[in-house]
Parts: structure tokens; C-alpha cells; sequence
């Protein structure tokens, strides 16, 4: 993690518009190198870097292969938890549990990613707004269509994985809602979708 470096718009030192690198989430190969960084900027904003060969960045992902956060923990577990940001990620591991997310957020969860999750069993952790719900029933769907076992935990009283933790929420409490909550299967995720997305107001008459 870097902490107070100030950095202009496109990610450059300096700059009108300066804003101060908070925290950086590294992506790894299977291997365990680095193939690109999430960099998180106060205020609060988000952009994605890359090696560039030459022992600094270029901020773009131009011919990075993308893949889920903490990739190597990830494939030597048979289970993990899913969440939406590197935050809740990162707070999820320091209780030393596996947890991974995808890189940029809501909606940009990809198929290859359902694949590298497969044989395994997998909790989908939503953030409580309605892009959250949207985007783990999104992951879980793509899950289910690779034949993992996915688990839906909302969490009470917590807006996501790290506010579950800063509110005072315990390793043993997570583990034990985890279990309880019940294998989805097609029908039961439709019922989420179903709980979650708002209803449809009906359109005015057209002449």
C-alpha cells in the first residue's frame, strides 16, 4: 500500500486537481506476480495501473489479463467468500479467511472468473444498496452456471463485508450466518432477485 502520495487526474504526480493515493490493491497471477494494481484515492475515486517493464506504472490495463483479487489464496481454498470491493476483501482476509472480489466494481464481474471458482463452495457477500444486490445476483448466477455451490449472506445491520468488521462483528459470527444460509439453486436465486429489485411502476397511458 502507498499512503499520502498526491497524484493528478490521469494518475500522474502533481496536477491541478490533486488527490492523495489512500490505499493500493495488488492483482497476482497464479504464480503470484503482479499483473495490475487498484489504486484508491482520497477523495474518494478509484483507478487501475499496470507494470510497465521498466520498474513504474502505466495507468492502463492495455493487454492485462484480468483476474479475481487475491487469485493464488484463492485457488489453494475450496471455499471463499465474495465480495464487492478490495476493502472488504482485505478486511475479510485479516481474520484469515479467503475472500475475493473482482477488479472495478459492481457489473464487471466476468465469466472466466466463475471458472476460476469451480469445485469450490463460494458466500456472495452484497453491499446493501440496490447496484450491490444487482451485481451479486449477477456473480452468483454466472456461479450456478458453473456448478458451484453459492451461498446468498446478507449481513444485519451492516452495509458490507468491512463495516460488518469496523461495527464490531466477530470471525465466528460470519462463519456461523454462512453456514447457515441455505445452497442456491435457480428458483431460490429468482426468489432473491425477486425480494431485491424494487417494483416496477406502471408506465402512464400513452394517447
Amino acid at each position: 500500500r502507498i499512503m499520502g502520495r498526491a497524484i493528478g487526474p490521469n494518475g500522474n504526480a502533481g496536477g491541478r486537481q490533486q488527490r492523495q493515493i489512500v490505499a493500493t490493491y495488488p492483482y497476482h497471477d497464479e504464480q503470484g506476480q503482479v499483473l495490475f494494481e487498484v489504486v484508491r484515492f482520497e477523495p474518494k475515486d478509484f483507478r487501475q495501473r499496470r507494470p510497465d517493464g521498466k520498474g513504474g506504472w502505466a495507468w492502463n490495463l492495455n493487454g492485462v489479463h484480468l483476474a479475481p483479487y487475491r487469485l493464488p489464496r484463492l485457488l489453494r481454498s475450496k471455499w471463499a467468500f465474495i465480495v464487492e470491493g478490495e476493502k472488504d476483501a482485505d478486511a475479510l482476509a485479516r481474520w484469515n479467511l479467503v475472500a475475493t472480489c473482482n477488479p472495478g466494481g459492481a457489473g464487471k464481474w466476468r465469466p472466466e472468473y466463475s471458472e476460476r471458482l469451480r469445485g469450490r463452495r463460494v458466500t456472495v457477500i452484497p453491499d446493501s444498496d440496490a447496484p450491490g444486490r444487482k451485481h451479486a445476483a449477477e456473480v452468483a448466477e454466472s456461479l450456478l452456471g458453473v456448478g458451484v455451490e453459492v451461498r446468498i449472506l446478507e449481513l444485519p445491520t451492516a452495509k458490507d463485508a468491512s463495516d460488518w468488521v469496523e461495527a464490531g462483528g466477530t470471525r465466528e459470527g460470519l462463519l456461523g450466518l454462512a453456514r447457515a444460509a441455505q445452497p442456491l439453486t435457480a428458483a431460490t436465486l429468482a426468489e432473491w432477485r425477486a425480494k431485491w429489485e424494487p417494483k416496477q411502476k406502471p408506465e402512464s397511458s400513452k394517447a
